[in-house]
């Protein structure tokens, strides 16, 4: 590089976070226990299945395109409620960070997650910031390399249990994890395992805060979703300047003005490596460590002011945050309507679903008497915990006769055919409609194929289709 050019990249430095304990860190752990106890419980818990399902509460069961989820069944056909709810996550997190700031990276998110057991279980091997730091900078030794071992050795360990919990739940947990340990797993489960055993130990182990800063999106454009009245974590200069580094310089406790010592300890517990007392800063990830570092200083010199705080713009200038305004309420109905539309889905769908295929070869059959058959593929989706017998009848087709292949579970009735479907069973059948020359007139006409179960409980189904005829 020429004399006087300017780089428009750094080089990387590594940053060793303080670990600081108080309120948000508490806060930050307990989240930490939930979701990782929710990860790990889930897969685990029991429940009963019919047929050859294993008995496992939550069920992603990709051969047969099925979601269970307790009594809750996502059937393939309901595959726009996925777009659904990531609308409605999506949606989520604009409310989220519009109401206050970063909050989900700082508390919920995956990354951060990981990152903050990884740092924890560094801090049991290595020791403090000075101490880690100390560590690196030291030639290597035995007693170097042995840490850094075991430090790394666990992180695998906690990769490999991330990628492990994640795979239980497209299978049998117990089964899968005694094929894990005999080595018997099948070889999708193994690559699955590899790599998210790969991307947490390098994502969570040494990317860390460039996931944060460079790699993840939602910190580029979180700053168009801010306004005056979104709460973040920001620094009071009107109460912590001038800075005075030297303690005994430092005003009498009661003041209001200069409270700020310099001492830098908010700087050293971010896991992005800001100083929040330049402001508000795209790297923020609303974690509220500094908050836990500058109080826990605050208390040794007996001062109630809380320099760094959640606030909101308007509240630093001197006026009160406004929680209900019009983005907030706009996107709290949208979140209310898609949950009501996802909700009313679940309470009205038919317990079963029919679909019909005309078949196009040929389009019609001219029998010998006369008249004209079309030949349709029915399919009958039992979607219900019990087998059900259904009657199937045709509507729009004058004189009409509806007969069905040869099969075990169906049989010719007057006025349609009846089908004997099992529990969460899709059913195929050749199904014969034929209109009798008396009744026959020229070009298509649009039928209705009706489908009602003989239970009560067992609900009914509608699907529009066209018989062809001469023209």
């Amino acid at each position: 590089m020429s004399e006087g050019t300017v780089s428009l990249y750094s080089d990387w430095k590594k940053l060793y976070p303080r670990y600081q304990t108080g309120f948000f860190r508490r806060m930050r752990w307990g989240l930490i226990f939930l979701l990782l106890g929710i990860w790990i419980v889930l897969p685990l818990l029991r429940w009963n299945r019919p047929g050859s399902l294993p008995d496992q509460a939550v069920l992603f069961d990709l051969p047969n395109r099925k979601f269970y989820i307790f009594d809750l069944i996502i059937w393939p056909q309901e595959i726009f409620l996925l777009a659904l709810l990531l609308i409605a996550a999506a949606v989520l997190l604009f409310f989220i960070t519009t109401l206050a700031g970063r909050v989900f990276c700082g508390y919920i998110c995956f990354q951060t997650v990981w990152t903050d057991l990884f740092l924890y279980v560094e801090k049991l091997f290595e020791g403090n910031r000075k101490q880690r730091i100390k560590l690196d900078q030291s030639p290597w030794g035995i007693g170097k390399l042995a840490i850094k071992l075991a430090k790394h050795l666990t992180w695998i360990l906690i990769s490999m249990a991330t990628g492990g919990f994640f795979v239980f739940y497209f299978a049998d947990a117990p089964t899968l994890m005694s094929q894990f340990l005999r080595g018997t797993a099948p070889l999708p489960a193994w690559i699955t395992l590899a790599i998210l055993t790969a991307t947490t130990y390098t994502m969570a182990g040494f990317a860390r805060e460039q996931v944060c800063i460079y790699m993840c999106p939602y910190s580029r454009f979180q700053g168009v979703m801010f306004d005056e009245d979104t709460i973040i974590v920001a620094y009071h200069p009107e109460m912590g300047e001038p800075r005075q580094g030297n303690r005994q310089l430092r005003q009498s406790a009661d003041s209001k003005y200069g409270l700020c010592i310099d001492c830098k300890q908010c700087v050293t517990v971010c896991p992005t490596g800001i100083d929040i007392r330049n402001g508000q800063q795209y790297q923020c990830i609303t974690c509220g460590a500094c908050i836990d570092a500058c109080n826990d200083v605050g208390e040794k010199l007996h001062m109630d002011n809380e320099l760094i705080r959640y606030t909101s713009l308007r509240e630093i200038s001197g006026g009160r945050t406004h929680f209900l305004r019009p983005r907030i309420m706009a996107y709290s109905l949208i979140l209310l309507l898609l949950a009501g539309g996802i909700a009313t889905h679940f309470l009205t769908r038919p317990p079963l679903h029919l679909t019909v295929i005309r078949q196009r070869q040929p389009l019609y059959i001219a029998l010998t008497d006369g008249g004209i058959q079309n030949n349709f593929t029915v399919r009958v989706l039992n979607m219900s915990q019990e087998p059900h017998q259904y009657r199937l009848r045709v509507e729009g087709l004058p004189d009409a006769r509806l007969s069905v292949a040869v099969t075990e579970n169906a049989s010719d009735q007057a006025g349609g055919v009846m089908l004997t479907v099992g529990p969460g069973e899709v059913m195929p059948y050749t199904v014969y409609l034929k209109q009798s020359e008396q009744s026959l007139m020229a070009g298509s006409v649009e039928i209705r194929f009706v489908l009602e179960s003989l239970q009560p409980s067992g609900g009914s189904d509608v699907y529009h289709s066209v018989f062809m005829r001469p023209s």
